[in-house]
């Protein structure tokens, strides 16, 4: 019995196959290229988590009509900019309701503070001792103590505030030593009070309606307002073209 040669070897055939699939291979390229670029820079750095599913389904959907010749490249073009508007109505949604935002990307999570493990955070959290001192030891810190505040973001990279006898002296600091800590927290986004990291940095949400009033201003006027521990806070207000 004779057996059929592989499409490969017959002449015409084989060659015309490799071909197509090598101009659908920079096709398929350039349209994810594309869908990264339109989705955001943040594509190429730390992502969230709606992101990182995106990012894989866009690279399982392209390799199909790239292996497979008998497939229409239309079969992977068209989910991946399906992906990409609904990953975009996703980043708008997230941008403008805060509820949705938090229920996609969750919110920070303190792990230290003040020098302490919080226990009950690194169990909500699954993370071990060990990865939280490797975390540390990746910013050489070798010791939780010497942490301020220890904060797991949405992206999960651990963000580290030191106590102020661990930070390094600077110019403006030679000869003065102001004698506290404090951490920065965002208190109002857009107009929304940001209850939890206002409290985190013992601000509530009656004080902040007050210093935003003594401003001369109104709480939906407020694009973004930020400060410390230590009362001091900045006020930036909407631009007047931002709705």
């Amino acid at each position: 019995m004779i057996r059929p040669l592989p499409e490969i070897l017959i002449p015409g055939r084989g060659i015309g196959n490799m071909f197509v699939s090598l101009i659908r291979t920079v096709i398929l390229y350039a349209v994810v290229i594309f869908a990264v670029r339109v989705m955001g820079k943040r594509q190429i750095k730390e992502m969230q988590a709606s992101e990182i599913v995106v990012t894989l389904m866009i690279s399982n959907i392209a390799a199909m009509p790239m292996q497979e010749v008998g497939i229409s490249i239309f079969t992977g073009i068209v989910p991946i900019l399906t992906l990409v508007v609904t990953e975009m109505a996703m980043s708008f949604f997230m941008l403008k309701y805060r509820p949705f935002r938090r229920l996609i990307s969750g919110m920070p999570v303190v792990v230290i503070e003040k020098g302490r493990i919080n226990q009950a955070a690194m169990r909500s959290l699954r993370l071990s001792n060990e990865d939280l001192f490797e975390e540390l030891r990746k910013k050489d810190i070798f010791d939780p103590g010497a942490v301020e505040y220890a904060i797991i973001e949405t992206d999960g990279v651990l963000s580290v505030l030191l106590r102020s006898g661990e930070l390094p002296l600077t110019a403006s600091q030679a000869g003065k030593d102001e004698g506290r800590d404090s951490l920065n927290a965002l208190m109002v986004s857009d107009g929304e009070i940001q209850t939890e990291a206002a409290m985190l940095i013992g601000w509530t949400p009656e004080r902040i309606r007050k210093t935003v009033k003594s401003q001369s201003a109104a709480l939906e006027d407020i694009y973004i307002m930020y400060g410390d521990s230590g009362g001091r806070f900045k006020i930036i207000r909407k631009a007047r073209d931002t709705p």
